[in-house]
């Protein structure tokens, strides 16, 4: 279950999967993002520079930054993510594949 907090123009989202194999477009958000890893491994491309995160760590990404999530690993990926200001749709600036 997804729990989905707004407070404040920022959000909290608990308890996000991201299934082995998944992968976002290249996007860039005009807000902050904190992700924090709890089980499994997240890949991050920013700016070109490849990041791998695992169960514990976290990661912030400045807002107007490129990026791309994704999850190339086996096993599914659980964590939670914070945004500033909330995430919106019009926010993130998806680039067409």
């Amino acid at each position: 279950m997804n729990i989905i907090i707004f407070l404040l123009n920022y959000n909290i989202t608990y308890n996000m999967v991201a299934p082995s194999g998944w992968s976002e477009p290249f996007q860039t958000p005009e807000f902050e993002e904190y992700t924090y890893i709890i089980k499994g491994k997240k890949q991050f491309i920013i700016d070109g520079e490849t990041i791998i995160l695992s169960a514990g760590e976290s990661i912030k990404i400045e807002k107007n930054t490129r990026v791309q999530y994704s999850n190339p690993f086996t096993d599914p990926c659980e964590y939670m993510a914070v945004c500033l200001p909330a995430f919106s749709i019009d926010l993130v600036h998806r680039e067409e594949v």
